[in-house]
């Protein structure tokens, strides 16, 4: 009865379990060759062994582009000044400056950064140091400088697009085309920092020559100076052009407020002198003679009172010189009538005479005290009349005074305004001297260190650039070969093996020399290196199961051209050649090819067999070398699939089992028809045989998991084809590695 073949997957079905098997061995392909295998210093030496080339060819290359690049690009010197931001100020006169100090915050210095990079700046340099005419800037200019200058302008409307502040100066706001290129390449090369924690501002140019680099650094900071000086100049000016015109208007108005008070006064009566008005002064003098007037008249009333206590004690009488004389001559006729009396006695008559004199005397004392009096009384009688009359004109003074106390307040107020108008006008004219007077007007800042000729080129630093193109070189070699790994999508070690298809890797055979008669080399040559890796299979084949010996091997691969028939041929052959009784079947009825391997030439094949149509002794080929057993196939079999899993198959080879050591059968592909598969369920074992390099991962996994899936038993898997010289690159451990220290125990 015969059996029902396998359902061959679809096309669907197999594309996704080949993209699982895919992002599976993306997973554990990523650091290195070795699937699923810890990344060691061995596996690095060995994927350096073998892709060293990548590497030194990265290196290679990018060390020479660099010294291309070293040798081709122009030397740049960069030349560097000092500047400070002045945050003490030199107060030479005690006027005070019309623009204030900058201050000392962070933003204030930041902007004093903008200043020294701004287009105004830089256009004063190129004026005044005539950088048109260097190559770096218009003038006949290099390739470098050229190319440097076109870009600068294609990216002047955008430039232009963001530079909107205007130029105070107008000697400064207009730009040629050439003067805009200019200002561009400057700026590109101007870099402006400031040092932290420190006033101190460090400028940097970069030019084509160590001359140019510095005359250009120095005109820079040069340029900021005076135009911080400029701005002060031009700000005192304008102060002083707005308070000078300001003191026209002011002074006209004082003229204005002092004529009106004039008006004023004249207007009512109020003129004044000495600042007091005439009503003024009247009222004063009247009130100081009034007093004085009263006063005497006090006085007099004074004098009158103490004569009538006595006239002699007068201060009048007393002081009289004629009564003082006259008191004397009393006095001395009073001693002379004394002594009269002493010598002649009171009747004599010569003190008649005497007494008569004396009373001459006083009787003229008396008449001058009495002019005296009426002199007192005469004072008094003035004294009050005059009083009098200072009262009255007092009188009349004070009723006009009050008569124009209205006009008076209206005077004040109007001599307030002219004061006002006055105080303003001398502070103003105050203010226009001391600005007038300023001769000394310094910058917010100053050169601590002028910049010096440049030694040595601040670019292309040779040094940094091959250290930059080694690692760039080294990252990118290490990267391709990365990639290179990665994109290795076959098998190179028996590590792989076991981490991609979970299989026993049963050995590696080396590439054959198609030159030789490859189907029959291990007879020709039994001790090559190529007839012990087939000897390793065997070996581990007959140890896979002790208790269950294989005898019917099925060999099969996911492709063609894997080296699958070449090695079914070689391990029967080897098996044969040492005295075994070996079967070797060419089950690829599709694509029949040992019989042509071999040099045999069958009549009948595996299909006429099967089907009847020929015996077994009519299809049983004998090779002559090794003795071995061959059934062989014809080409354009029909129903290859049916027949390899029919009842008849399945008894064939159990009669077979009974007459040979070991039936081997060379099968198709796994992924190019079901044959193999339905044919795996009758075998004992099956080999698996992949391309060294050559065989994807992804399809030799699909392959195995389709043997898996038919219950058969994958003994191993063999690495065929195997470049053995290159091999020795893929770690230790393999064949490939032993093949090439121990390379003299084999005969090739």
């Amino acid at each position: 009865m015969a059996t029902t073949p396998s359902r061959q997957p679809t096309m669907q079905e197999w594309g996704k379990s080949a993209l699982q098997d895919l992002l599976k061995l993306a997973r554990t392909q990523m650091f290195g060759h070795l699937q699923g295998v810890e990344w060691t210093f061995n596996s690095t030496f060995s994927m350096l062994r073998r892709r060293w080339l990548v590497l030194a060819s990265s290196l290679g290359a990018a060390v020479g582009l660099c010294v291309l690049l070293l040798i081709i690009t122009p030397r740049q010197y960069t030349a560097e000044t000092l500047l400070q931001i002045n945050t003490r100020t030199e107060q030479v006169t005690n006027m005070e400056d019309v623009v204030s100090g900058l201050s000392a915050s962070d933003a204030a210095i930041r902007t004093e950064l903008d200043v020294l990079t701004s287009r105004k700046v830089a256009l004063r340099v190129i004026r005044n140091e005539q950088l048109l005419a260097d190559p770096d800037f218009g003038g006949n200019p290099g390739v470098v400088a050229l190319l440097r200058n076109l870009l600068a302008a294609a990216l002047l409307p955008l430039q232009q697009a963001e530079t909107t502040a205007p130029v105070a100066d107008p000697k400064y706001t207009t730009e040629s085309p050439e003067e805009t290129l200019a200002i561009n390449a400057l700026q590109n090369n101007l870099n402006v920092s400031m040092k932290p924690r420190s006033y101190s501002i460090v400028v940097r140019y970069t030019a084509g020559t160590p001359e140019l680099a510095q005359r250009i650094v120095n005109a820079v900071a040069q340029e900021y100076l005076n135009n911080q000086l400029e701005e002060r100049f031009d700000a005192t000016k304008r102060a002083n052009d707005w308070i000078n015109a300001r003191l026209k208007q002011l002074q006209q108005n004082v003229q204005r407020a002092e004529l009106a008070v004039r008006k004023f006064r004249e207007a009512n009566g109020l003129t004044e002198a000495l600042g007091v008005t005439l009503n003024d002064q009247q009222l004063s003098e009247l009130n100081s003679q009034l007093i004085l007037a009263r006063t005497q008249l006090a006085e007099a009333e004074a004098k009158v009172v103490s004569t009538r206590r006595g006239v002699g004690t007068a201060s009048e009488v007393l002081n009289n010189p004629l009564i003082q004389n006259l008191r004397m001559q009393e006095t001395e006729v009073r001693r002379k009538m004394s002594d009269l009396a002493s010598r002649y006695g009171p009747m004599h008559p010569r003190m008649q005479t005497v007494r008569n004199e004396l009373a001459n005397v006083q009787g003229k004392i008396s008449e001058e005290m009495g002019k005296i009096r009426g002199s007192l009384d005469n004072d008094i009688d003035m004294a009050r009349a005059r009083v009098k009359t200072l009262e009255d004109q007092l009188q009349q003074l004070q009723e006009r005074t009050q008569l124009s106390s209205g006009p008076a307040v209206q005077l004040a107020e109007l001599e307030r305004q002219a004061e006002a108008e006055r105080s303003l006008y001398e502070s103003f004219l105050q203010r226009s001297r001391q600005i007038a007077q300023m001769d000394f007007i310094q910058a917010d800042a100053r050169v601590i260190s002028a910049a010096e000729l440049p030694q040595h080129p601040s670019s292309p630093k040779p040094v940094l650039w091959l250290l930059v193109a080694v690692l760039l070189g080294g990252g990118l070699g290490v990267a391709l070969m990365l990639v290179l790994e990665l994109l290795d999508s076959g098998f190179r070690t028996t590590s792989q093996i076991e981490s991609v298809l979970n299989a026993a890797p049963l050995g590696l055979l080396g590439e054959l020399d198609h030159n030789d008669d490859v189907a029959h080399f291990v007879v020709k040559k039994p001790t090559s290196a190529f007839s012990e890796g087939v000897r390793a299979v065997r070996t581990a084949l007959q140890f896979a199961n002790p208790d269950k010996p294989v005898q019917v091997v099925m060999i099969t691969s996911s492709v063609p051209q894997e080296g699958k028939s070449i090695f079914a041929a070689s391990l029967a052959q080897l098996t044969a050649h040492g005295g075994g009784k070996v079967l070797l079947i060419d089950a690829d009825m599709r694509r029949p090819s040992m019989a042509k391997k071999l040099g045999l030439e069958p009549k009948a094949g595996l299909a006429e067999l099967l089907v009847g149509q020929a015996k077994a002794k009519e299809v049983l080929l004998t090779e002559k070398a090794s003795g071995l057993h061959v059934i062989p196939a014809l080409a354009n079999t029909q129903f290859a699939q049916e027949l390899l899993g029919s009842e008849k198959m399945a008894t064939l080879l159990a009669a077979w089992r009974k007459e040979y050591d070991l039936i081997v059968l060379d099968c198709p592909p796994v992924m190019a028809v079901a044959d193999a598969v339905t044919l795996s369920k009758l075998c004992d074992a099956v080999v698996f045989v992949a391309r060294w390099g050559t065989t994807p991962r992804v399809l030799a996994a699909h392959a195995i998991k389709q043997l898996r899936n038919a219950h058969a038993n994958v003994a191993g898997v063999v690495l065929t084809r195997v470049d053995l010289e290159k091999q020795q690159a893929y770690g230790y451990g393999d064949y490939g590695y032993y093949y090439g220290k121990y390379k003299e125990y084999y005969t090739e």
